[in-house]
């Protein structure tokens, strides 16, 4: 080190070289603002450095005539080192911001956080993935993946289905009852909607019977140039209404009712998009809900935790309807030739 320094000041520096230096120095001041003012985010006059650097210059030749190119030098490194520094400066401060504009929105969306024991679950899941995939690359079966996979899925639909798959499955085996003879318990109907207690939605303020209610993310654009969109936040809430047909009219009490139709109602935005879907007053609808007595009076509510209680479209209903048997049937025997498909693979 104190052998490139002696070379850097063996020479001494003439008044035409200083100058030049100096002139030189004003580049690296351009540097030097753009790196303090964009990645540091510090006020101060755009004068600053294209005084300060060639002073600098200036002053070290008045000190010594052999140290204006080290001055250089050094100012010239310290741009390298400085916007080092103010890009892991920007990323803490960017995920600080960002982490602090989530919370916000949580709080005001009563969002509740994730907690340490999520947390550790996740950890868990992620390491228990990873040495599995270890495990399986230094004993050389990987191909066992094509098992693995397929029976995690399988697993997964036969004994955590969503609420959605649940709720379609019910349909398929509840028959649908009159409104004015349904027995008590679990029961599907299907009419017009009648509001009683309207709400009013969150974002367009529309008042309605119920509202599904979403906030998305534009992700950025992959490399064919499309861009998609992850939600952030979500809401169902719906109010007091009642359904009815020929037969007669009950009232359902919609707290925890679940939306399964992809109608969009109302919706605005660019990186951050808002999306309303809307229950109307005499949207015809199809409901499956538990059936019980409210003093006397039938209503339709969520039973326990586990019940399924949701609204969709008659029409999906009859198009799914018709056509699951054949999807059904066509996933099947893809499930079989993949198995053979496997089994050649593997042997």
């Amino acid at each position: 080190m104190n052998d490139f320094f002696d070379f850097l000041v063996q020479n001494k520096a003439e008044a035409p070289e200083v100058i030049f230096l100096m002139l030189f120095s004003c580049g690296i001041a351009l540097f030097h603002t753009v790196i303090f003012a964009g990645l540091f985010d510090l006020k101060f006059p755009g004068w600053l450095f294209f005084v300060f650097d060639p002073l600098f210059v200036g002053v070290s030749y008045l000190a010594d005539d052999h140290y204006p190119l080290a001055v250089v030098l050094l100012l010239f490194i310290s741009v390298f080192i400085f916007a080092f520094i103010g890009m892991i400066y920007t990323g803490i401060r960017g995920r600080k911001e960002d982490r602090l504009e989530r919370e916000k929105f949580n709080r005001q969306h009563n969002i509740p956080k994730t907690t340490f024991g999520q947390k550790v679950l996740g950890l868990l899941i992620l390491v228990s993935i990873g040495g599995t995939f270890y495990y399986l690359a230094i004993s050389e079966n990987l191909k066992l993946l094509f098992l693995i996979i397929p029976g995690f899925l399988i697993i997964k639909n036969i004994f955590f289905p969503s609420t959605k798959s649940k709720f379609f499955r019910m349909q398929a085996v509840l028959p649908t009852s009159k409104i004015g003879s349904a027995a008590m318990g679990l029961v599907e109907v299907e009419g017009d909607l009648e509001q009683i207690e309207p709400i009013i939605s969150p974002y367009f303020k529309k008042p309605c019977i119920g509202y599904s209610y979403k906030i998305e993310k534009e992700s950025p654009p992959d490399d064919d140039g499309k861009t998609s969109y992850s939600t952030i936040f979500s809401e169902v809430k719906t109010g007091k209404f009642k359904i009815k047909d020929e037969t007669g009219s009950v009232v359902v009490h919609g707290e925890g009712l679940e939306y399964f139709f992809d109608r969009i109602d109302n919706q605005f935005g660019g990186k951050t998009r808002y999306t309303e879907t809307y229950l109307h007053d005499n949207d015809y609808m199809f409901l499956i809900g538990y059936a019980g007595s409210d003093k006397g009076n039938v209503m339709i509510q969520k039973g326990n935790e586990d019940s399924i209680f949701g609204i969709a479209e008659p029409r999906s209903i009859s198009f799914r309807n018709k056509f699951k048997p054949l999807l059904d049937s066509f996933l099947i025997t893809i499930f079989f030739i993949s198995l053979i498909l496997i089994y050649i693979i593997l042997n």
